[in-house]
């Protein structure tokens, strides 16, 4: 039988601040370092010139190599609507600020597209590396009572409340991204990556680094992000080529779920005991009836939203959930709210088009970053807003081989991916 040739080249990347990948991996660490949300004014301005001004000198050097995706194509709609009723019922300031971030946004979007296998790895690489800081920020803050860097939502401290996935662990640790849920969304995901075989690591470096995500998971205290990596994972071990797994694990994987469905009582596990009794459920239950009361306002802003930034006057009409929580917690209502019945659709469309044509290898960590719009405004961080744009278009625009995934890098014939296994 003969051997598979040698990979095609790869595309020159050019200076390092040109590459794709190290481009959207400066993005992601910035707005990790700095979350937005509790960023002063000035400082948000600053780092938001200053990136745009990096992803306009890759857009410009990777020019004639930019490819159209779909996917991109949606992203730009979604933020355009939002854009659009701002400059319609806000004010300049606030015009200035959704169409740079909007600006930004689209710009990653372009460059994730058109990423190649060398950008994804650098860039999946990149998020462990940030996963890993983030990681001893919060051990640090949990463990050893140092303050975490902005705190919550910005107020000193080290942690929060009562860790309800660990309680002998304190409160509830955010890194350095100032609220617990976006700092665990972070560590699942780099439990996702690390299971894939994008990094191209040993095993034993992928299995440490896969539990180093799920001790951040329990850090965090985050039941969504929690819940949405044992879906993610699930998911990913049943789907060819995701994970290294090969079809008889699958099927084991598949007959332990419905076994552990049918002999585990989810009601009695702390993970849904600990909702009991809280706000947090009802909360986002009570996004649904927010729809409905947006679905009742003015034409224009029931097609095209209020705009990028009026969820705090949308809470104050009335028009959102009334309980006192000034977070939508989902993020297809939180699209509705800010960008109308136009942008949610492409939000749909976007998540439908990425989960089918993303990169196969990081697919299970979009798949996350899809299930938690269920229980958090993951649009309304920086940061989360930048993981899952690019997550959801990351190759869509050139069709990456999706058996450089599973390539071994010592040279030897790459392995299809139905038949690779976890090594």
């Amino acid at each position: 039988m003969r051997r598979p040739g040698p990979p095609p080249p790869e595309e020159p990347g050019g200076p390092l601040l040109t590459s794709r990948g190290t481009v959207l991996l400066t993005v992601m660490a910035a707005w990790t370092a700095v979350p937005s949300v509790v960023a002063s004014p000035k400082l948000n301005w600053l780092i938001t010139l200053l990136l745009l001004a990096l992803v306009a000198n890759a857009l410009w050097w990777h020019g004639a190599r930019l490819r159209p995706s779909g996917p991109v194509a949606l992203v730009a709609v979604l933020l355009l609507c939002g854009t659009l009723s701002v400059a319609h019922f806000g004010t300049l300031a606030d015009l200035a600020t959704a169409a740079s971030a909007a600006l930004l946004l689209l710009g990653c979007a372009v460059l994730a597209a058109s990423a190649g296998p060398a950008d994804v790895r650098r860039f999946s690489r990149g998020v462990m590396a940030i996963a890993v800081v983030q990681l001893v920020a919060a051990t640090a803050s949990a463990l050893l009572g140092t303050p975490a860097p902005w705190g919550y939502l910005g107020a000193a401290g080290s942690t929060f409340e009562v860790n309800q996935l660990l309680p002998e662990l304190g409160g509830r640790a955010t890194g350095t991204m100032a609220h617990p849920i976006p700092f665990g969304t972070l560590m699942a995901v780099s439990v996702l990556l690390a299971l894939s075989p994008v990094l191209r690591w040993p095993l034993t470096l992928r299995l440490l680094a896969a539990a180093g995500g799920a001790f951040g998971v329990v850090l965090s205290g985050s039941r969504s992000a929690a819940l949405a990596l044992l879906v993610a994972v699930f998911v990913a071990a049943l789907v060819p080529g995701a994970l290294r797994v090969q079809p008889v694990a699958r099927t084991v994987v598949l007959l332990g779920a419905v076994v552990a469905l049918l002999t585990v009582e989810v009601g009695s596990l702390r993970v849904v005991t600990s909702l009991q009794g809280t706000g947090s459920l009802t909360h986002r239950l009570g996004a649904l009836d927010a729809a409905e009361r947006l679905a009742e306002r003015p034409l224009a802003q029931t097609l095209l939203g209020s705009g990028t930034g009026s969820l705090r006057d949308l809470f104050d009409a009335g028009l959102l959930q009334l309980d006192g929580f000034f977070a939508v917690d989902n993020q297809f209502v939180a699209t509705f709210a800010t960008a109308g019945l136009v942008g949610a659709l492409a939000l749909i469309g976007l998540v439908a088009a990425g989960l089918l044509h993303g990169h196969r290898a990081t697919r299970p960590a979009a798949l996350l970053m899809v299930a938690m719009f269920l229980s958090f405004d993951v649009l309304e961080w920086t940061a989360t807003a930048v993981l899952t744009v690019v997550l959801l278009t990351l190759g869509t625009g050139r069709g990456l081989p999706e058996q450089d995934a599973a390539r071994p890098s010592t040279g030897a014939a790459p392995i299809a991916p139905d038949q690779a296994v976890l090594r």
